[in-house]
């Protein structure tokens, strides 16, 4: 008969527990390492797809998770295209939110209220989930024989560079209106302007010499 030792039995009582994922005095809080030796990424800056479809997106810091679902199946082109045109009416209308609210904060005379990220949330998410579903829509119609394709200079880029650049459009848009990005004389001399008022006084007086 096989006697069975002390550390046989610690053996069999080990066997098949998961391993556990290492992480190396070396890693930041930003990176872990799995079994395999391969860097995981923490906290991603960048959109992130899950498997199931839905998407982690990054706003000025900000984190916006985004569940997109497809059109069923029997909707035909002519629905697509208007909930098309409705997705884009959804991100114009807030980016005139955006807008609102960052005139509201330049505007504003109290000095306890400062602008925060939070204000926009909202819009901006409102404004994902309008430019996600045009993601999804421009390709559908096209394969069931419709026409559809992406509009502007904006709607061409990656879904957070496209939203944040509404961010910077309005606010841009916004100092242009109250005259915030208008430079201020400093009394200096504008060379350019001097060289062209003597190039003018030049071409008088030799027109004086001619005529007279």
């Amino acid at each position: 008969m096989k006697t069975t030792s002390v550390r046989d039995v610690f053996a069999w009582l080990n066997k098949g527990k998961p391993t556990v994922a290492k992480v190396s005095p070396d890693d930041t809080d930003e990176t872990l390492t799995d079994v395999a030796g391969n860097t995981v990424l923490n906290k991603p800056n960048v959109t992130v797809i899950s498997a199931n479809g839905s998407q982690k997106i990054f706003i000025r810091g900000v984190e916006y998770n985004l569940r997109v679902s497809k059109p069923a199946h029997g909707v035909g082109v002519a629905e697509l295209r208007r909930s098309l045109d409705r997705n884009r009416e959804m991100l114009e209308k807030n980016f005139e939110k955006m807008k609102q609210i960052y005139r509201r904060f330049r505007t504003n005379t109290d000095p306890l209220v400062v602008e925060h990220e939070g204000a926009y949330r909202t819009a901006t998410k409102n404004a994902l989930v309008a430019r996600a579903n045009i993601d999804v829509l421009i390709p559908l119609i096209n394969i069931k024989g419709g026409d559809a394709e992406y509009e502007g200079d904006e709607e061409g880029l990656p879904i957070e560079e496209h939203i944040e650049q509404l961010r910077f459009d309005a606010e841009d848009m916004i100092d242009f209106e109250l005259g915030l990005d208008i430079e201020e004389d400093d009394g200096s001399v504008n060379i350019q302007s001097v060289f062209i008022a003597g190039l003018i006084v030049v071409l008088v007086v030799m027109l004086l010499k001619v005529f007279l």
